[in-house]
């Protein structure tokens, strides 16, 4: 197996993903973290600079997923990577996925207990793959840098967060 990213960009990164994850979903249906209400889904995966980015859901985890094109190299698995989009830079974790490659991952939440339904997790996931591409309103003053998940959640600044 290659530690690059898919052999071609062009490969659908999502249908590629959910199949993968769907696989793996019979080991993880009876660990406590496996929320049995939820489904694999994806994003549609946009590209951006030298990474093509999206939002993979399963029962245990909803992750950014960030693919890089042949001019980003990754460090090894494991280590830390800044994935630089229009809403902010998102601090990655480099992962390597039988059948698939390297990229980068940042959760957003696991365990999936917070959710019942899976269009619930289709629409935040699409939500925070939104607010991702979205550039931060420059009239507007923001203290928000990085696109952490609760920065993601509460619109990058746009909004403060609850207490």
């Amino acid at each position: 197996m290659t530690h690059d990213a898919p052999t071609s960009v062009t490969d659908d990164p999502a249908a590629v993903l959910a199949t993968l994850w769907r696989a793996v979903a019979p080991r993880m249906s009876g660990l406590p973290i496996c929320n049995p209400a939820l489904e694999v889904q994806t994003t549609a995966f946009r590209r951006h600079g030298p990474w093509t980015v999206g939002v993979v859901v399963t029962p245990w985890f909803m992750n950014v997923v960030a693919i890089p094109d042949a001019t980003q190299p990754l460090p090894p698995p494991g280590a830390a990577t800044a994935v630089a989009l229009p809403g902010g830079t998102v601090d990655a974790t480099v992962a390597d996925l039988d059948g698939f490659g390297r990229f980068a991952a940042a959760s957003l939440f696991s365990p999936m207990d917070e959710f019942n339904d899976p269009a619930v997790t289709q629409a935040v996931a699409e939500a925070a793959l939104d607010t991702l591409f979205q550039a931060p309103d420059e009239t507007a003053p923001s203290t928000a840098t990085s696109a952490s998940r609760r920065n993601l959640l509460f619109g990058l600044g746009a909004r403060k967060p609850p207490p």
